[in-house]
């Protein structure tokens, strides 16, 4: 029997205009009745997650996030960080001189918002595709210490593989870097993934591996699919994620996680 469900948001449960449909909705409360504990599991910040639980069920006692692609997890009846694996100012500033020198737009998650040092095509993709105001903010008056969740670099998809090649290996040995759009470069603690994050909240509350379904579209669901003990790969899904899963759902579009819930779980 599953007793954990982590499921990704974009491209997973949203659909192509960023809603959870109607179907996905009902199957996710039904597993919640079913016993099984549901886990928005993203890259997304807290407050671009947050808007969605109440809808499901899953603002309430003893429920959880995860956030930051595995680098937070929160409770979400108060929102408390009960796991953090991330950054801090000190990298902040060492990656804001790397955008400056590379051409790359940057922005950064804290705990309660997101912060760039300007206006930029960044500011204005969280706002239209996350729904998450930015703060402008200048790094350089950051404390070293402060806890920085997760760093985003920004550029047109041509451009941006051509500055990763100017990215010395330094940065690739102390962070994890990954495409996670076609524009965009997260960069996070090493150790940091969603498998981390799973693991990290799995152990939290007493479920095993074989007990685990991770449902995912993307390059940073590929840890939480390859550790799960059912790994579900979305329709729409990248080919190295589809090649790596146990099952293939329908796609986002098409209500694939009520599929898998539908057919593991209920």
């Amino acid at each position: 029997m599953y007793k954990l469900l982590a499921i990704d948001m974009d491209g997973t449960l949203l659909n192509s205009n960023g809603e959870i449909s109607k179907e996905n909705k009902n199957a996710i409360k039904k597993a919640i009745e079913n016993g099984v504990k549901v886990v928005i599991t993203s890259g997304r910040s807290l407050k671009g997650i947050d808007r969605f639980l109440e809808d499901m069920g899953l603002r309430a006692e003893n429920e959880y996030i995860i956030a930051n692609n595995g680098g937070t997890i929160y409770r979400t009846d108060n929102f408390e960080c009960i796991s953090y694996n991330g950054l801090k100012g000190s990298d902040l500033k060492d990656l804001y001189s790397l955008s400056l020198r590379t051409d790359m737009q940057i922005m950064a998650y804290t705990h309660k918002s997101c912060i760039s040092p300007e206006k930029n095509e960044l500011v204005k993709f969280e706002k239209e595709c996350v729904g998450s105001d930015v703060k402008i903010v200048n790094y350089n008056l950051i404390k070293d210490n402060e806890e920085i969740t997760k760093v985003l670099f920004y550029h047109d998809e041509e451009i941006r593989d051509e500055m990763m090649k100017e990215i010395p290996k330094r940065y690739f040995d102390k962070y994890n870097i990954i495409k996670t759009h076609p524009k965009l470069l997260e960069i996070m603690d090493k150790d940091c993934n969603k498998g981390y994050g799973v693991s990290i909240l799995a152990d939290h509350l007493g479920v095993k591996k074989e007990e685990i379904i991770c449902i995912g579209d993307q390059a940073n669901d590929i840890e939480m699919i390859a550790n799960a003990g059912l790994g579900v790969a979305m329709g729409n899904a990248i080919d190295k994620l589809k090649s790596m899963a146990k099952y293939i759902t329908a796609d986002n579009d098409n209500n694939g996680v009520a599929e898998v819930i539908d057919k593991f779980i209920l």
